[in-house]
């Protein structure tokens, strides 16, 4: 059970990470900055973030 807090834990952190990642790379706008309520691009890089993370820590 410790092992699946952590490992929620990471992947909470590296997923808002990668929402800081895209922003400042500008690949990403927010609802609120005028951007679309839904983005593609977000989606795809959360996807491979988590798919890796999830390949090294399953």
């Amino acid at each position: 059970m410790t092992f699946d807090i952590a490992h929620a834990l990471v992947t909470c952190v590296l997923i808002f990470l990668t929402i800081i990642g895209m922003e400042r790379a500008g690949l990403y706008v927010p609802h609120k900055k005028g951007g679309p309520r839904f983005s593609w691009p977000l989606l795809l890089a959360i996807f491979v973030v988590v798919l890796i993370f999830n390949l090294i820590w399953p």
